[in-house]
């Protein structure tokens, strides 16, 4: 008896430090799970794990989405910013990965943004509720995040979801740095992300710069806007039927699939990108059903990962483009087969 007399406040003590312990872990967020890619050709979101609940959205293939937990064989997921479920078989699925989501808004207060994806790392900053971060890519439950002019980490139970992927097809935006995890080229800088945003140019009576002599008339005019028809865009690019495929080529001695795409554009008074990647940058996003005579459809994942391939849409389920299977510029159809299976979206140049 005196023994438990004894030991009975200890043992309180011990349940009472015990007892607030676990209220404020149950207390925190869950940290998302990884990134996925969707590998089907159409991928159903589901309300539940299972084949007979009700179907939320469909998800093209190679479009993102971030994986909340893993149930089974299904993952929950966070696709264009609705939770609903995915089966696992058409999901790819790291738990590091780059993919652009846009901007995330900050969801508690003086949340610690850190150096690297855990508390072991020092702190870069302190985001207030509310803040926005630029989200690059998820590591282990932390998302890496361009925050003022730094890149850093930050908790991802912490930071919500504002906007659809980047890269996915229903986004009016389209990436920076990255696509379905490689680098478009660009590294990741709050300089970069900047310099991308986009400003109101108008000018004011206030914002307009003295001019130095006013009496002579300037000699500056502003370009005028780049008007082509898709049926133009079309007839220069079958000028070039039969042009031989050469690697890196980007004249009518040669062309590599781009370097067409490329030349094509420019003659017809365009500022082209070079790469495939970078030119799904510009232009506007068209959706497979819309397609129309002239716009600029991608592939991905034929001899590499991410966009690798591109050609002028021709209509009647047709594309010109610069293939080094047949060694010439050439048709080849859209609508099944290869190009088919490797089709991933459509920009339109007007």
């Amino acid at each position: 008896m005196k023994f438990i007399r004894r030991t009975l406040p200890l043992l309180l003590a011990v349940v009472l430090m015990i007892g607030p312990l676990s209220i404020s872990a149950s207390a925190a967020g869950n940290t998302m799970y990884g990134i996925g890619f969707v590998t089907a050709s159409a991928l159903r979101l589901r309300s539940e794990p299972n084949t007979t609940s009700e179907i939320l959205d469909t998800a093209p293939r190679n479009d993102c989405v971030v994986v909340i937990s893993k149930e089974g064989d299904w993952y929950k997921v966070n696709y264009n910013l609705q939770e609903g479920y995915m089966h696992e078989d058409y999901v790819s699925v790291l738990t590091r990965e780059n993919a652009e989501l846009g901007y995330g808004e900050v969801n508690a207060s003086r949340v610690n943004l850190r150096k690297g994806p855990s508390t072991s790392y020092g702190r870069v900053d302190v985001a207030a509720k509310g803040d926005k971060c630029y989200i690059l890519g998820l590591n282990e439950g932390w998302y890496k995040v361009i925050y003022e002019d730094s890149i850093c980490y930050i908790r991802s139970d912490y930071l919500s979801l504002t906007e659809i992927p980047y890269e996915n097809k229903e986004s009016e935006n389209s990436p920076l740095f990255f696509r379905l995890g490689k680098s478009t080229g660009t590294a990741p800088s709050a300089s970069a992300l900047k310099g991308s945003d986009k400003t109101d140019e108008t000018e004011t009576e206030e914002s307009k710069p003295e001019e130095s002599n006013p009496q002579t008339p300037s000699t500056e005019t502003t370009p005028e806007p780049v008007t082509v028809t898709g049926q133009q865009i079309l007839a220069k690019a079958q000028q070039y039927l039969g042009t031989p495929y050469v690697y890196g080529g980007a004249s009518p001695a040669g062309f590599d699939c781009s370097g067409f795409v490329y030349y094509v554009l420019k003659e017809l008074g365009y500022s082209p990108y070079r790469t495939p990647a970078d030119q799904y940058r510009q232009g506007t996003y068209v959706a497979k059903s819309d397609l129309q005579v002239g716009d600029i459809v991608f592939f991905a994942g034929t001899y590499a990962s991410g966009i690798s391939h591109v050609g002028i849409y021709a209509g009647n389920g047709q594309f010109i483009h610069s293939p080094n299977s047949r060694s010439v510029v050439s048709y080849s159809d859209l609508t099944s087969g290869y190009w088919a299976n490797h089709y991933y979206g459509a920009r339109r140049m007007g």
